[in-house]
């Protein structure tokens, strides 16, 4: 069973493991920010160029970092500030 300390730092999603720290890369592989925290359905991001984007736009998850699928739109959360 994990400890409150793990399920707070790692979040289970369908795409797979989404770790706390995890780079965030769009499509093309540049960096959007790092994985703050998971709540709801929404991926809270830190120093980046985004505040949020959601879980169902993610693509795949490596050992360190989140693929987003690409939209049609090529838009991805909202951008912070």
């Amino acid at each position: 069973m994990p400890s409150t300390r793990e399920a707070e730092t790692s979040w289970q999603t369908a795409a797979g493991t989404i770790r706390k720290g995890m780079k965030v890369l769009a499509p093309d592989g540049t960096s959007i920010g790092r994985v703050a925290a998971v709540a709801g359905n929404e991926l809270q991001l830190t120093g980046g160029s985004h505040a949020f984007v959601l879980v169902s736009q993610v693509d795949g998850v490596s050992d360190d970092a989140v693929l987003l699928e690409r939209r049609g739109d090529d838009s991805f959360g909202i951008a912070a500030g």
